[in-house]
């Protein structure tokens, strides 16, 4: 989805239109397209999680030990890679699946979480790296996960 964006440039307000696409922005001003590719953040591990309301499956009980993505980046405690059509949300290291809170045909915004999962006794709580809808979710509770192993993917 296209946006229009105001933003300070070289002291210059100026605005664009902006489009994401993956981890892709494509950015127009004046005619001109300029595509940006948007690195991990390497400190999203160190901000706190952002809570998503709504949120469907059992609760854990467990208290989340962040690694989750700030909203504006395009990496996720996960991380994602561009499926065919959406992102795919992947599993960050080896673990097992805790928790669901989405279902397939939920919107999401990007930054919510999705999953929790735990690994090496810690929980982690794994956000969507874009917004759209949930395609399809690939694994379920109680599921051992190896690192990179596509979760879900979204639309």
């Amino acid at each position: 989805m296209k946006k229009e964006l105001r933003l300070k440039f070289e002291n210059e307000e100026i605005t664009v239109t902006a489009e994401r696409t993956g981890d892709q922005i494509t950015i127009e001003r004046e005619g001109r397209r300029y595509t940006v590719e948007l690195l991990p953040d390497p400190n999203a591990a160190l901000r706190p999680a952002r809570p998503r309301g709504g949120a469907t499956g059992a609760t854990s009980g467990s208290s989340p030990a962040g690694g989750v993505a700030a909203p504006g980046t395009a990496a996720s405690a996960a991380g994602s890679g561009v499926a065919a059509g959406g992102a795919s949300v992947n599993a960050p290291m080896t673990g097992t699946i805790k928790q669901v809170m989405v279902n397939a045909g939920d919107q999401v915004t990007e930054g919510d979480h999705v999953m929790m999962m735990e690994a090496m006794k810690m929980d982690m709580e794994i956000s969507a790296p874009v917004s759209g809808r949930v395609a399809q979710i690939l694994c379920k509770v109680g599921d051992s996960v190896k690192e990179n192993q596509p979760l879900l993917t979204i639309e």
